[in-house]
């Protein structure tokens, strides 16, 4: 039995093939982690702060320790919403400022979001932040029971959409001033050019039919960009394949951009990587990062019918060769969480 934090901290966690499903939830954040400082190259990374966005923490050891998992007081130890922050903290030596950021599915976003203000404000000089989540049989039997997951393919906007598929995993980047990077040698993949979180204030967990929040996020995350509407050149929808999310997304598009609109490439990449939660704004912030570096939109697959409702450019099946200087990301999530953020080229 574990007696105090500093020993759970300690506590070796189980790797590769014969990973616990208790401590699945630090093994993937911890990977993401480790690859994101090694390519930043960091060395000395007491000064550094750690953000993290996730839905719902380590469940899988909650789900453990309810169905009479052994050694119950591990697991309790393990099942925290918090817990895996002041595990990589602790692990990677990162001394600088650390939280954990739950605003269900826009946690991955925020968590960078916020990151980006504590080096903006000088309360930190680099910050590493994500998001993560794992699968669980809590996940699958809550959407189950909303009537949100589909049966067949997530076909984000296609006329015949019918739900989502639920994935997990982890995604972390480093923030830095970017003098400090530079001169450091770092690999820079682009800029925060601007973030919001808004609330729509309307329901736990349908979306204000005409997106007032996450319209108000995507606005003021523009604003703050410096960009006119014509200056984002791709959009990472939260595109997850459900009725009404699908067209209020579409409709904040239209409010936000006008007539530009029509002219943004919009794509899901949950119709391939499924919505892993907490770690869904994060992948999408990152891919927003790599198709400006690859000069490539990724697609929204399984689409095969128009909804005359969507009528965006959604990049269909096939990537798509684009000149990308600034792109935003979107989330939504439950309880009315809207953010958005945007990232442009050096």
């Amino acid at each position: 039995m574990l007696e105090t934090d500093k020993e759970w901290l300690a506590a070796p966690v189980s790797t590769g093939p014969d990973v616990l499903p208790e401590d699945k939830f630090f093994y993937m954040a911890d990977s993401a982690v480790c690859m994101a400082v090694a390519d930043a190259g960091l060395g000395n990374r007491r000064q550094a702060g750690l953000s993290v966005g996730t839905v719902l923490g380590n469940i899988l050891a909650k789900q453990s320790r309810l169905m009479g998992g052994q050694n119950p007081e591990r697991l309790r130890k393990r099942e925290s919403l918090t817990c895996v922050a002041p595990y990589l903290a602790e692990k990677h030596e990162l001394g600088g400022p650390s939280f954990t950021i739950s605003t269900a599915c826009a946690s991955g976003t925020d968590a960078i979001g916020a990151a980006a203000r504590e080096i903006i404000s000088g309360r930190a000089d680099i910050m590493v932040a994500g998001g993560v989540d794992a699968l669980s049989d809590f996940a699958f039997t809550g959407f189950h029971a909303l009537h949100a997951l589909t049966e067949t393919k997530v076909r984000p906007f296609d006329k015949n959409r019918s739900g989502l598929a639920l994935g997990e995993g982890a995604a972390f980047v480093v923030l830095e001033e970017e003098g400090g990077a530079s001169k450091r040698g770092a690999r820079i993949y682009g800029r925060i050019l601007g973030y919001s979180s808004r609330l729509d204030a309307h329901h736990l967990t349908a979306p204000h039919r005409e997106g007032r929040g996450l319209a108000a996020a995507a606005g003021e995350a523009l604003l703050q960009s410096g960009l006119d509407t014509d200056g984002i050149d791709y959009i990472n929808a939260h595109g997850t394949g459900t009725l009404y999310n699908d067209l209020m997304e579409t409709l904040v598009i239209k409010k936000v951009f006008g007539k530009t609109a029509y002219e943004i490439p919009v794509s899901s990449t949950k119709s391939m990587l499924g919505h892993s939660f907490g770690a869904a704004g994060a992948i999408e912030t990152i891919c927003c990062l790599l198709a400006i570096n690859h000069k490539q939109v990724p697609p929204t697959i399984n689409f095969e019918e128009r909804d005359p409702a969507c009528d965006l450019d959604y990049v269909p099946n096939l990537a798509r060769e684009h000149d990308i200087n600034a792109a935003m990301s979107l989330s939504a999530g439950f309880g009315g969480q809207n953010s958005a953020i945007v990232v442009g080229a050096l």
